[in-house]
């Protein structure tokens, strides 16, 4: 494995506003209690092996990708991906930043960066990149319904008092 600059520059352009995020932490953003340990555990090894399997394995279209258009329409992907991206991040920050928007939607802004791996470890059939970021997608996505669900306890219990009733009506 070699350094590879076609995985490192997509990879620092996405990393630019999450590292900035953890400097502007919104001013609401509620006193929770800490994530569980074994999915934030899991969810660093999905983000780092997604970060070092980027700067060190894709390569260029001769040696990650099968093709050279395989390669044109990932780099085309790549940037609309990270457009799309530091979009939305100033969007968060010209509303204010508040953390509800960050957690509160049904996508968290976090999984885009991994969603984009995924894709890039599928276009260069890196196994290993589709491994750790499908790893760190679905912790994402754990940890953030962790945070809806404490910051909306009410809507959890609704759901599942519906289920309860549903299964009653069902005479299960």
């Amino acid at each position: 494995m070699k350094f590879s600059i076609i995985g490192f520059i997509p990879t620092l352009l996405l990393l630019i506003p999450a590292v900035i995020a953890c400097f502007k932490t919104p001013a609401d953003k509620p006193e929770l209690e800490d994530e569980n340990i074994i999915v934030f555990i899991a969810k660093c090894v999905g983000r780092f092996g997604c970060i070092g399997y980027m700067c060190l394995a894709i390569g260029d279209y001769k040696v990650g990708f099968s093709s050279k258009l395989l390669f044109i329409i990932w780099a085309v992907v790549a940037l609309l991906v990270i457009a799309l991206y530091w979009v939305l991040w100033i969007r968060q920050y010209k509303k204010g930043n508040h953390f509800e928007d960050i957690y509160g939607t049904g996508i968290p802004l976090f999984i885009i960066p991994a969603a984009f791996v995924l894709v890039t470890g599928i276009f260069s059939m890196n196994f290993m990149l589709i491994i750790f970021s499908v790893l760190d997608i679905v912790c994402e996505y754990c940890s953030a319904y962790g945070v809806r669900k404490r910051l909306h306890p009410a809507k959890a219990e609704e759901s599942s008092d519906e289920a309860e009733t549903k299964e009653n009506e069902d005479g299960e």
